[in-house]
């Protein structure tokens, strides 16, 4: 990608194992936005060298990390960070595309609102269904009115889960949260260089909440705004390879990030 006024974003995608989302994702990203990217850094998870070679091949010019073990996603994201000079980071899951172009906006609404660290755009499943990637952070209330819980599943509608995830349709507006999804999540350079990468305790999970959380205690704004455009997030393509895994590392930094935080004696 070249480097000139208009390519303000690098992307980086940290990938394990989900090769044939990561082509989807790669050609959409470079279909609707390439002419403001500046860079694609994939790091790749216990790599595969066959497969390695084939997407660079297929996709000239893209930054292909292979990475013998799995780093997890926090070292992961940070390692790219670090090939990166872009003034924005465009932080993406191998299986999202872009459904709309939304990276113009958000160039637009970093440059007026200097004090805005990170935005998250409109996030859908498969279907079109809304997930919710503006959040509050997590507190008690979370474990019965999550995103993910079963309350939540049954009656997503509930005024609880609406406090705690925001799933209005119609909204359009930029709003100020507390984090958004590290599934897509857009990070001007400054505020990273102030706040400093995300903490590589989290082997995955919770990761992009402790990150937004830490720039919010500097003073930065963190941003959902689902009017500037939307992707796609088929949830888990990499997790559900090893779901007992994954668990395990979901409630390890649940704990940690509770751990971070809570200075309330026991």
């Amino acid at each position: 990608m070249a480097d000139d006024v208009t390519r303000q974003f690098d992307v980086i995608i940290v990938n394990y194992k989900a090769y044939r989302e990561l082509s989807i994702c790669l050609e959409g990203l470079i279909t609707l936005e390439g002419r403001l990217i500046r860079k694609i850094i994939v790091v790749d998870n216990e790599s595969d060298p066959v497969t390695v070679s084939r997407l660079k091949a297929q996709f000239k010019g893209i930054d292909l990390l292979p990475i013998r073990t799995n780093l997890g996603f926090a070292r992961g994201v940070n390692l790219g960070l670090k090939q990166s000079k872009a003034r924005y980071i465009l932080i993406l899951n191998p299986d999202t595309r872009p459904k709309t172009p939304f990276l113009h906006k958000a160039q637009s609404l970093f440059a007026s609102c200097p004090d805005v660290a990170v935005i998250g755009p409109r996030i859908e499943d498969k279907d079109g269904g809304l997930q919710g990637s503006g959040r509050l952070d997590p507190g008690l209330h979370t474990a019965f009115f999550g995103r993910t819980s079963a309350i939540t599943r049954l009656f997503p509608r509930n005024p609880l889960t609406r406090r705690n995830v925001l799933l209005e349709d119609t909204e359009q507006a930029p709003i100020s949260v507390d984090w958004v999804s590290g599934a897509c999540m857009l990070v001007r350079r400054d505020a990273i260089e102030e706040v400093g990468l995300m903490d590589e305790r989290f082997f995955m999970y919770w990761e992009d909440c402790d990150w937004c959380r830490r720039l919010r205690m500097k003073g930065w704004k963190v941003i959902y705004h689902p009017g500037m455009g939307s992707i796609i997030h088929r949830v888990g393509k990499s997790s559900r390879k090893r779901p007992l895994f994954s668990l395990y590392h979901f409630h390890r930094s649940a704990i940690l990030l509770y751990a971070k935080y809570d200075k309330s004696p026991l």
